[in-house]
């Protein structure tokens, strides 16, 4: 049985491992960084309060339901004249002590319970603000999470990038020191000028400087990485993916603009607070109606914890404001909190159209200056390739070459660029018009992996 069960353990730390080894893809970022998001915690806990908000306006409904216990011990006349009432001992010959009673104990037990017949619409809108706040609660919540998930997206593409842009510049400072260590044999002999030579150390020195600025970036976005997933530095997993011309569905940006005023959930939940303060404007305005509920009691008296005697009182009762001075000023707060909230909700739509505008117009952009960044990558290639014969022939400087390699690094950086800004423009696109959700990330994640080079 222990066989079995160390054989257990060491099949599932194999396969840990072996998930731990395969890397992190983009949707398993995203999982894990959804987990450690405080921001949601928060938010989650606030759709608890909301339901149970929503429950206690619902229950106000039935009133109030009390038990009331009290032991007393006192002579004071009007005390103990009435308890002696209420435990059924009082008799004439109490009044001969009325002003100088003896001590009176008494045990108390009773039950109260009042239940509202109308309350000029308090309770009803009650009931509507605290449904409207669980729905602007759960809207605030899932608009955060697109958000959240368009944060560790953006990131993850950026350690993507920043690992390819570190990769490229390796491969190119290394060839460039390899023409460089023969261009120092060929100066040696007096076959390259001295300028030449140094002129292409210090586009080496260049091609270097890029090398290190993208790697310290790599290592910051690693970092920022890691805290976002709740790791350390040296946990996390080295990301699984690759720049590749991917195409996405193109979008009608007029339309998604369009679509702004009703499928943002930010937009919903401030429509949802429009209302909420429309409701607490009516509140205000019908606060000097009457209250009017039922109420009874039932109560028991004893002086000592046996032969209680037992009383009740039913009735209705209505209570009037009959003034209150704020009244007014009450009702023009509420009514410039409403105006406000309108306002608010304007502006969100307008910077929500001119989010999704911006988006989108990014992410053409994107698509156009792949083919441009692709072509210019092709002609600096074609470039050094034509350079490196004439080099090997003595037709060239080396300072060409390093130019020309320099050209290509620059060139393949902005291709890789151009493509990362692809996903993260789509991305930004489907936060924008509300459909960056786990799915979207599925889609993109798979299209990510693939090993897929249109250079």
């Amino acid at each position: 049985m222990i066989r079995r069960i160390l054989a257990a353990i060491l099949v599932f730390s194999v396969l840990h491992l072996q998930t731990y080894a395969a890397g992190l893809t983009l949707l398993e970022a995203v999982d894990k960084g959804l987990k450690e998001d405080n921001t949601l915690k928060e938010l989650s806990a606030g759709v608890m309060i909301a339901e149970a908000g929503l429950l206690q306006a619902k229950m106000s409904r039935f009133g109030l339901l009390k038990i009331n216990a009290m032991y007393t011990d006192g002579n004071d006349p009007v005390y103990a004249f009435s308890t002696s009432m209420k435990q059924g001992t009082f008799s004439m010959a109490s009044m001969s002590t009325i002003n100088n009673p003896e001590t009176v104990h008494n045990y108390m037990a009773g039950i109260e319970a009042g239940i509202p017949i109308f309350t000029g619409s308090a309770i009803s809108n009650g009931i509507k603000t605290a449904k409207l706040s669980e729905e602007a609660a759960r809207n605030s919540y899932q608009r955060a999470k697109a958000g959240s998930i368009f944060k560790i997206s953006s990131q993850w593409l950026t350690v993507l990038l920043m690992t390819k842009l570190v990769e490229i510049a390796e491969v190119s400072v290394s060839s460039a020191e390899t023409e460089l260590k023969m261009a120092q044999m060929l100066k040696d002999k007096g076959m390259v000028l001295g300028s030449d030579y140094y002129g292409a150390e210090a586009i080496l020195s260049l091609m270097k400087g890029y090398r290190l600025n993208w790697q310290k970036s790599l290592d910051l976005e690693k970092q920022k990485l890691a805290i976002m997933l709740g790791l350390s530095s040296s946990e996390l997993p080295e990301i699984v993916g690759t720049l590749s011309e991917i195409s996405y569905p193109e979008k009608d940006i007029a339309a998604v603009s369009a679509s702004i005023g009703t499928d943002r959930l930010d937009i919903k939940a401030m429509k949802n607070m429009v209302e909420i303060y429309k409701i607490k404007q009516d509140t205000q305005k019908n606060s000097i109606l009457p209250v009017i509920e039922t109420f009874g009691i039932w109560e028991t008296n004893s002086k000592s914890l046996s032969d209680f005697n037992s009383s009740r009182i039913v009735g209705l009762r209505m209570t009037i404001s009959l003034g209150d001075p704020a009244y007014f000023a009450k009702k023009e707060a509420a009514e410039a909190e409403t105006y406000m909230s309108e306002i608010r909700l304007q502006e969100a739509k307008k910077q929500a159209i001119i989010e999704a505008t911006e988006a989108g117009n990014n992410y053409m952009t994107a698509m156009e200056n792949i083919e441009i960044a692709k072509e210019t990558l092709k002609k600096a290639r074609q470039s050094l390739e034509i350079f490196l014969p004439l080099y090997r022939q003595g037709r060239q400087s080396v300072l060409e070459v390093l130019r020309a390699k320099a050209s290509v690094l620059q060139a393949e950086a902005s291709y890789y660029e151009s493509i990362y800004k692809l996903h993260l423009f789509h991305a930004k696109l489907l936060l924008a018009e509300e459909k960056l959700n786990e799915q979207a990330v599925e889609e993109m994640s798979l299209k990510l992996s693939y090993v897929s080079d249109g250079r």
